[in-house]
């Protein structure tokens, strides 16, 4: 067994692309994981944003620092003809929805649509993680999204990674973020 103080480092920096409609919770999410702040009022993501985080994740074989380019796409529909080239050298796609509004869940048929023509949906090389926002609003929330509608979604696109998360608390945020950053060594290790 080799000690910590011993292991080589692996760096290691992958781009991420966060998509989902406008008003999910995008930017406050990444501003929490990158920051750990809540911004309560940020303003519409204009095209794109970019935020870059950085996590360490110890396995038995190297230390792997992580660096994650993390794009947030603008979730309007009129920004969404830019996808495909932003697509290109992605390693992790982040498809979120508003846990409390069941048509973000709906329109991310229309993102997965895009990321197919984008030969993105379906490649082995890019991991997939699905983000329920807000999770701190759902309870007692009768239009609050079920268990059983993400599920029904997970399987038909074959999503084995879900999240749910909340900004404001920061709940979910950091598991989401090294699950994020663990299979992205975990793609490494396959190349």
């Amino acid at each position: 067994m080799i000690s910590e103080n011993q292991k080589p480092i692996k760096k290691i920096q992958k781009k991420v692309i966060v998509i989902g409609e406008g008003g999910v919770g995008k930017t406050t999410l990444l501003h929490r994981s990158v920051s750990n702040i809540f911004v309560d009022s940020t303003k519409m993501t204009i095209g794109t944003d970019f935020f870059m985080k950085k996590i360490e994740i110890i396995n038995e074989k190297n230390i792997n620092k992580i660096m994650l380019l993390l794009w947030d796409f603008a979730g309007q529909e009129r920004f969404r003809f830019i996808l495909k080239e932003y697509i290109r050298g992605a390693k992790g796609v982040i498809l979120c929805f508003d846990l409390t509004r069941t048509s973000t869940l709906q329109k991310l048929y229309d993102w997965i649509d895009l990321l197919k023509e984008g030969n993105a949906f379906g490649n082995p090389d890019i991991q997939f993680f699905l983000v329920g926002t807000k999770s701190d609003l759902c309870a007692n929330n009768p239009t609050a999204i079920t268990p059983e509608q993400v599920d029904l979604f997970r399987k038909e696109f074959n999503i084995d990674l879900y999240f749910e998360t909340s900004a404001l608390d920061s709940s979910g945020v950091e598991v989401l973020f090294n699950q994020v950053a663990s299979s992205m060594v975990e793609l490494v290790n396959k190349e």
